[in-house]
C-alpha cells in the first residue's frame, strides 16, 4: 500500500470511529429519553470516558494523524474502561440487580467496557502504522463536508450531555440513583 492510500484509510478509520462514538452517546439518550431510564452517575462519566474518546480521533481529522491523539483515545478509553467495570462489578453478585434495560443481554455499562476495550486493541493497531506519520500531501476536500458534519453532530451531542447532566444533577452531586429531573428541560 502506497503512503497516500495508508493515509486515506486512517482517515476513514477516525471518521468512523467519531461517527460510531457519537451513535453510542445517541443511544444513551435514547435510553435516556425515550425509555426514561435516567443515567447514574457512573453512566455519565462513561459518557465523558467516550466523549474524550472521540476528541482524539477529532484532533487526527483536524489536525492531522499524531501519536499523541492517538495517546488521547488510549487513555480515554482506558478510563472509560475502568468507569464502566467498576459498575459491572456492582451489579456481577447475583441478587445485586442491574441499572437499565439490557441490549442483547447485556447492559450499556458492560457494552461500555468492551467497546473500551475494542477501542483501546483497535488504536494500539493504528498507532503502530508508522508511515501513516511521514509527511505526504493528502487532498481531504473530498471528505471536508463530512468532517464538518461529523464535528457539528459530536458539538451537538456533547452539549447535549451537558444541558442533560444540568437538568438531572443541577450544580450539585448526582443521585446514586435518579428519579427525576431537578430543572425542567422544556
Amino acid at each position: 500500500m502506497n503512503l497516500i492510500t495508508i493515509k486515506k484509510v486512517e482517515y476513514i478509520f477516525n471518521m468512523l470511529a467519531v461517527l460510531g462514538i457519537s451513535i453510542v452517546l445517541m443511544m444513551g439518550f435514547i435510553f435516556q429519553f425515550f425509555l426514561h431510564e435516567l443515567p447514574c452517575p457512573l453512566c455519565l462519566l462513561q459518557r465523558v470516558g467516550f466523549t474524550l474518546i472521540a476528541m482524539g480521533f477529532l484532533f487526527n481529522l483536524r489536525f492531522g494523524l499524531r501519536p499523541s491523539h492517538y495517546a488521547i483515545v488510549l487513555l480515554s478509553a482506558v478510563y472509560t474502561g475502568f468507569v464502566a467495570l467498576r459498575q459491572v462489578s456492582l451489579h456481577v453478585i447475583p441478587g445485586t440487580g442491574n441499572y437499565g434495560s439490557a441490549i442483547f443481554g447485556l447492559h450499556m455499562y458492560t457494552w461500555s467496557f468492551i467497546f473500551s476495550v475494542l477501542a483501546i486493541i483497535v488504536t494500539t493497531i493504528m498507532l503502530g502504522i508508522d508511515r501513516q506519520y511521514e509527511p505526504a500531501h493528502i487532498n481531504n476536500t473530498q471528505y471536508k463536508k463530512y468532517v464538518h458534519a461529523l464535528f457539528a453532530l459530536f458539538f451537538i451531542i456533547t452539549l447535549a450531555n451537558a444541558i442533560s447532566v444540568w437538568a438531572e444533577c443541577g450544580w450539585q452531586e448526582c443521585p446514586d440513583n435518579p428519579t427525576g429531573y431537578i430543572h425542567s428541560i422544556s
